[in-house]
């Protein structure tokens, strides 16, 4: 495991873990907070869940006749010990995704998906690292532009999936600074509204290839930061194999219900800060 991957692994592994959630349809369930993982489960192989063919040495031994009571098999036949991720098919139609997030676009090789992260608007903190709850911390900053108080138009806009957490290195490695990121609806994407929060920026990203690998799960789960880690390993093994470059202090994770996904890029991704409002925000005196 490589020495920055560790340092993530030890600052973010001091947060404290709850039970896994179980991710069932709850009767008279509100809002995107649950879904159907049997369903999930039916519908999509392992291969449409990932998004990409795993590479037979990152999976476990194959079941060899072995008792498979609680063991989950993929459509060849290897253990699987992760959850099956939510599928992007099963998840975009019903929820604003960042564009080209399910992108069919061929992935060379084997173990992650290359995508094309589109320019757009993103509303972003910076977060703190020095606490143990960082994730509520600058998630519950973010969350009043979303529900309307916290931005200009003064009207609830929502948000898009994925939510994108940064961790920038330096040269030895070292996590320096982080942010979080809530992508702005398309509704909102030509024109999005002020932020009232002087902590929170609406920001301008540039295009970007992505590389990823994802799995299933919350960040509840006991596994969640080992599993990060690893996937990161994974990744990076994964592209050396088709001697595909990537910007070495960078490295983003993104959050979805049910899916976690790992990422790197080929680049570092330009920001650009918007300050001004848009055309069709009102004055908060008029």
């Amino acid at each position: 495991m490589s020495r920055a991957l560790i340092l993530i692994l030890l600052l973010v592994g001091l947060i404290a873990a709850s039970p896994p959630h179980k991710y069932t349809k709850k009767k008279g369930g509100k809002g995107h907070h649950y879904w159907n993982a049997t369903e999930n489960d039916a519908l999509y192989t392992w291969e449409q869940a990932e998004g990409y063919l795993e590479c037979e040495e990152f999976l476990n031994f194959p079941n060899l006749g072995q008792e498979t009571k609680d063991l989950k098999l993929d459509e060849r036949g290897y253990v699987r010990k992760q959850g099956k991720p939510r599928a992007l098919e099963h998840m975009c139609p019903t929820r604003d995704c960042v564009p080209d997030v399910n992108s069919t676009e061929e992935s060379p090789g084997c173990g992650f998906k290359r995508r094309t992260l589109k320019s757009g608007n993103w509303t972003t903190t910076n977060i703190n690292l020095g606490r143990v709850d960082w994730f509520r911390d600058a998630y519950k900053r973010l969350a009043p532009y979303r529900g309307g108080e916290g931005n200009s138009l003064k009207t609830r806009i929502g948000m898009g999936v994925p939510i994108i957490t940064k961790w920038y290195l330096d040269a030895n490695y070292t996590v320096i600074s982080a942010t979080m990121s809530f992508y702005v609806p398309s509704l909102y994407q030509k024109n999005p509204p002020a932020s009232l929060n002087k902590d929170v920026r609406v920001e301008q990203w540039d295009e970007v290839v992505t590389y990823s690998r994802t799995w299933g799960g919350t960040r509840d789960d006991v596994e969640y930061w080992p599993q990060s880690a690893k996937q990161f390993d994974y990744l990076s093994e994964a592209l050396s194999r088709e001697d595909l470059k990537w910007y070495s202090y960078l490295r983003l994770t993104g959050s979805y219900i049910g899916r976690k996904e790992v990422m790197l890029a080929d680049r570092d991704i330009v920001v650009r800060e918007i300050k001004e409002k848009g055309p069709d925000d009102k004055a908060e005196s008029e």
